[in-house]
């Protein structure tokens, strides 16, 4: 016979209802559980998580100087409430605000903690803080700036670009006591960094207060000092070229212009590409103030590439006349060619923008010969020039297009009318002062070097 426990136990209806009596037993306990916590978490007390601060005056209180207040009474009361439960009693907010005043006035200076008052809104502490200015103020600000390293010259450019630098220390020490001109240091320093770097990011900046008492008024004097910061302009290669006047012409201003230019030397080079276009115009003009270039009506661009060795280019030319001295050496040609080595002197007159007049002169050494030719030229298009001229020499018209196809490249064309000579040729400029060209005929090919001086 099986015993009764073992035949309940194998019955699947009362496995079930096991079951059923454990989950309902977990249940009871989870609910318990949960009533437990929510109450806890009911009686848990609310505290203070966060301090703020606010600092007021019945005088004058620059804002720089009250944010760096407001910091210090914040730091004071995290220490002192921060983490409290709340409510908080009447006698124990009152013990913390003398507190929070004593320890706030043996630190200022140049104030006076009328009093203190700490209010609650939500989990924040508000500290308020009401102060009274000690009587003896600053009423006047001095700013004496000194930039070094800078010329006379480029020192009015950094001077603008510190116009507004007043309004750094005005902010600051307008109307603030004598004695609390200690805590503005810290803060002047960050404000004259940040304005620096904003206004004038090629120098470093530091200052020097003084309090001075005239006529019962007192003055804050500023020394600023103003010094370059690296890299800074070291070594200078000047050029100086023209189209439009022999280049040996501009020899004369050379040294003149060695000397404008070497005031950039020891002036920053991001100073100097940031001022370029200032920069430019100042070299240009005492340039074009000089008696013979006002005579010729010349115009100079000056192009700088700023760098540590720097290269400056200056190209001057004349908006009225044209004036080139060139000569050539023939490599590879006929003997009895008597213009294998040629000087030619080009004087023209421009008309308009695109017409000019001009007289020629070709002096041939081997020939003793000089050649005297007037002629008029027409530029048709950007890149291409087509001229004629009368040789009074040898009483003949000669015609020339010129045509630029590349930077640097020139194809040209002569038709001598009177033999009906022609001549073509292909000329490549290796420098403003020197080209080669490779030129022929209807009876030979050769080499010519040329060059303009």
């Amino acid at each position: 016979m099986i015993p009764l426990k073992k035949l309940r136990l194998a019955n699947p209806l009362f496995k079930m209802r096991i079951a059923e009596r454990k989950i309902c037993y977990l249940n009871l306990i989870f609910s318990f559980l949960l009533i437990i916590f929510s109450i806890n978490s009911a009686n848990a007390a609310e505290r203070i998580e966060t301090v703020e601060s606010n600092v007021t005056s019945e005088n004058f209180l620059p804002a720089a100087v009250r944010d760096r207040m407001e910091e210090s009474v914040s730091a004071i009361g995290s220490q002192l409430i921060m983490g409290h439960e709340l409510p908080l009693s009447d006698d124990w907010r009152k013990s913390q605000e003398n507190t929070v005043q004593m320890v706030f006035d043996k630190i200022l200076v140049g104030y006076t903690v009328k009093n203190v008052s700490i209010q609650i809104k939500n989990s924040t502490a508000v500290i308020n803080v009401n102060l009274l200015a000690w009587t003896d103020t600053i009423k006047k600000i001095q700013v004496n700036a000194n930039i070094e390293g800078m010329p006379e010259e480029l020192e009015e450019l950094a001077i603008n670009d510190l116009a507004s630098i007043d309004e750094v220390f005005t902010d600051c020490l307008q109307d603030l006591p004598i004695a609390a001109t200690d805590w503005t240091n810290g803060i002047l320093k960050r404000r004259l960094n940040k304005f620096m770097e904003e206004s004038l990011p090629e120098f470093r900046a530091d200052f020097d207060l003084k309090i001075k008492n005239e006529n019962n008024i007192s003055t804050a004097t500023i020394d600023l000092n103003v010094y370059p910061r690296l890299p800074v302009v070291r070594i200078i290669s000047l050029s100086m070229r023209s189209d439009t006047i022999p280049n040996v012409a501009l020899v004369t201003h050379r040294t003149f212009m060695e000397n404008k230019v070497n005031i950039l030397v020891g002036v920053p080079v991001a100073f100097i590409n940031r001022h370029k276009e200032e920069i430019e115009k100042m070299l240009t003009k005492p340039l074009d103030e000089q008696k013979d270039f006002r005579a010729l009506k010349m115009k100079s661009v000056v192009n700088l590439e700023a760098a540590e060795k720097m290269e400056v280019m200056i190209r001057s030319d004349s908006t009225c006349y044209k004036m080139r001295a060139s000569g050539w050496v023939d490599v590879g040609r006929d003997g009895k060619a008597n213009d294998d080595i040629l000087f030619r002197l080009h004087v023209g007159r421009k008309i308009s923008k695109l017409d000019e007049g001009f007289l020629q002169t070709d002096i041939k050494p081997q020939d003793i010969k000089m050649d005297w030719a007037l002629g008029y030229s027409r530029n048709i298009f950007s890149n291409t020039n087509v001229s004629i001229r009368y040789n009074f020499t040898d009483d003949e018209f000669i015609a020339n297009l010129e045509y630029e196809f590349l930077k640097n490249w020139l194809a040209r064309y002569e038709r001598k009318f009177k033999d009906n000579g022609k001549e073509a040729a292909i000329r490549y400029k290796l420098h403003d002062f020197l080209s080669v060209e490779w030129a022929v005929d209807r009876h030979e090919s050769w080499l010519r070097f040329i060059g303009n001086f």
